[in-house]
């Protein structure tokens, strides 16, 4: 196996963690949720009050959402409204919700073993 295929394929995973990385914080997933059920892209205000959350935070994490390519942002006058930009994300979400679906409880207590890099 050639070191171009095998860099490219750590380029691959680590450009999967990210996005996993990115829908992993509680907080960003219930923004991107948010804006999934919105079907309509919402601005900061309208974000927070249906996600509830403080807009300095939303700010962050929609960054990071917008870094990933998983949201979109448009300006209009003073205002810039998010949308999810990719549908793929969307169904991504829904294969984890089919994922716990049956066992949500042993999901919610399992452990998580934090890398040390």
């Amino acid at each position: 196996m050639s070191i171009q295929l095998l860099q490219s394929n750590q380029d691959v995973n680590d450009a999967r963690a990210n996005i996993f990385r990115a829908l992993g914080d509680p907080t960003r997933l219930r923004i991107f949720q948010t804006l999934v059920e919105a079907g309509e892209p919402l601005n900061v205000t309208e974000l927070c009050e249906q996600a509830d959350c403080e807009p300095n935070l939303a700010s962050h994490h929609l960054q990071c959402l917008k870094n990933c390519q998983l949201v979109d942002a448009e300006r209009d006058g003073r205002k810039r409204f998010y949308a999810v930009s990719r549908p793929e994300a969307v169904e991504m979400v829904g294969l984890a919700d089919d994922c716990i679906r049956r066992n949500i409880e042993s999901v919610l207590g399992c452990e998580i073993v934090a890398d040390d890099e």
